[in-house]
């Protein structure tokens, strides 16, 4: 592999020994690391004709087919690509360097494609993340800037939102396809009901909305059809870093609330929901971690905890871990307001960051806020596909997954 003149050669993608080694694989890279490949691992990850690729599902090759112990030759190997064959049936099998390298499963690069998200709090109000929804709709670099934000911070800030419900998708189809719940186009404002506490003028505390749905929202879209003539700024509370402060200061009650069954329910009457009554409950804890012990989702709204349902030895124990994460979670240091005027917006990860709002003086006309939601998977689909067309690669990091299970 050579460079074309101007242009340098990442050494983490360069090969510069393979061979096969106690019927494993063994590359050794010019930036000096080294991996090792199980067979089974290599011969199920081909994807040539035959073998197919599961980036579309249309697979021939089948594990059960396969004898229990694998032996593979090395065919050649040059700097960006190593050929082998397998002696059982002869079939070969091409493996890019760089392919080899961002699939690595050594600890190094395990830990190279973690999502390591950006912590804040409310020292960066003056330097929040932020975009312009007409720049966004020209560039496509600026929209992806957009999604990294969110991607990286959990939100960001938008000016130049339509500030019209007729032109509210623009927003969200910025974002990805918006999902539907039984709210549909829900308009956050004074309403004669007071079964939606959005549709108060009290303030809000720092939630996440929709606790009680198995698929708790993800992506949130805010955006500001009318403000409040006093107050009704939106708030914003980073709940990793309310998590992290929690894990520091008392690991224990983390680890409980990590496993603690919590159920939240809501009952919407049918003036909320489309003309048809919903009662929906989901039992999960409040804090999910994946895999590798790192927080990847919350779900955290104090005002829809059911009674709890544990052994009687947990009750205090359970109360006094969620009495402490609330009390982080509601510290002023933690928390960002923004005043947002019509034509702004806001958009944050729901399983996140938790949003909440100061108090306000009913007005004529009243404060119209429009809310939607996009599911996480559609965003990363969304950020996927634009990374790799203005960049020509995908980055191998792994992105949190929420509260999805």
């Amino acid at each position: 592999m050579s460079a074309e003149p101007g242009i340098t050669i990442d050494s983490r993608y360069v090969i510069t020994a393979a061979t096969i080694l106690d019927n494993q694989l063994h590359i050794d890279w010019a930036d000096g690391h080294h991996s090792e490949f199980h067979p089974t691992w290599l011969r199920h990850q081909c994807y040539c004709e035959t073998c197919g690729t599961p980036l579309n599902g249309v697979r021939g090759l089948r594990l059960h087919h396969l004898p229990d112990t694998l032996e593979p030759r090395l065919e050649s190997f040059a700097a960006d690509v190593v050929e082998l064959s397998w002696l059982h049936d002869g079939h070969r099998s091409r493996y890019t360097a760089e392919w080899l390298r961002d699939h690595c499963y050594s600890a190094v690069e395990h830990a190279r494609r973690k999502y390591r998200p950006i912590l804040w709090d409310a020292t960066i109000m003056d330097s929040c993340p932020s975009a312009d929804l007409l720049e966004c709709e020209r560039s496509p670099a600026e929209r992806l800037a957009l999604l990294e934000h969110i991607r990286d911070y959990g939100f960001a800030y938008v000016r130049n939102v339509p500030g019209t419900i007729d032109e509210a998708s623009r927003l969200i189809e910025i974002i990805g396809a918006q999902r539907h719940t039984h709210y549909g186009n829900y308009t956050l404002g004074k309403k004669k009901s007071v079964d939606n506490v959005g549709d108060t003028t009290t303030a809000l505390d720092p939630h996440t909305d929709e606790s009680y749905r198995t698929s708790t929202v993800g992506i949130t879209v805010f955006q500001v059809i009318r403000p409040a003539a006093d107050g009704g700024h939106s708030t914003l509370v980073d709940g990793f870093e309310a998590v992290r402060r929690l894990r520091e200061s008392a690991p224990d009650e983390f680890d409980l609330l990590t496993r603690l069954p919590i159920t939240g329910a809501r009952f919407d009457p049918a003036a909320n929901s489309g003309g048809n009554s919903k009662w929906y409950s989901t039992t999960m804890p409040m804090i999910r971690v994946d895999f590798d012990g790192e927080v990847c989702g919350i779900r955290m709204n104090e005002r829809q905890i059911m009674p709890l349902d544990v052994p009687a030895e947990l009750i205090e124990p359970a109360y006094r871990a969620i009495r402490h994460l609330f009390e982080i979670l509601y510290d002023p240091d933690l928390r960002l307001t923004f005043p947002l005027e019509t034509g702004e917006g806001l958009i944050f990860d729901n399983q996140r960051v938790l949003h909440g709002r100061t108090e306000y003086q009913a007005g004529n006309p009243p404060r119209s806020v429009l809310t939607n939601s996009v599911d996480i998977e559609d965003f990363h689909s969304t950020l996927r596909m634009l990374t790799e067309s203005l960049r020509g690669k995908l980055p191998p990091t792994r992105l949190p997954q929420g509260m999805v299970r």
